[in-house]
């Protein structure tokens, strides 16, 4: 639903955006200057509606997790497996690394693991999984 609003607002952005230089056209001829500016206002209306589109909207509340085993590598993939009542397998791209923590990212919200005395060799940018639990 969000996306469909965002969609529509931007639509209607682009057709006031674009109203100058469908009159000037409407009246003869469309000065250069509103058509730089119109295509400038363009762009950057395209730019504006990739990053809202990439980041997703809404995201959801950071979990927090306390590492039962190791962070490993992994294959590129996203995954919040439950295990057992309170055990998860957390996959997905670390984005912040601390001595006793990291941040594994899962697309619409992310998990902060404590790492509890285990060992993280994977940095930033590369796709991990552990085994946790949620607290």
């Amino acid at each position: 639903m969000r996306r469909i609003r965002l969609v529509l607002v931007l639509g209607l952005v682009a057709v006031l955006v674009n109203l100058p230089l469908a009159n000037a056209v409407g009246e003869g001829g469309a000065d250069g200057g509103v058509v730089v500016g119109t295509v400038v206002a363009d762009v950057v209306l395209v730019v504006v509606a990739l990053l809202l589109w990439r980041r997703g909207g809404r995201r959801r509340p950071q979990l927090r997790a306390i590492a039962l085993s190791d962070v490993e590598h992994c294959s590129p993939d996203v995954a919040l497996d439950r295990i057992r009542e309170e055990t998860y397998l957390v996959r997905g791209e670390v984005t912040d690394v601390l001595d006793d923590r990291v941040v594994i990212e899962l697309g619409d919200r992310s998990v902060l693991v404590l790492l509890d005395d285990h060992r993280n060799p994977v940095g930033p940018g590369q796709p991990a999984q552990v085994t946790a639990r949620l607290i």
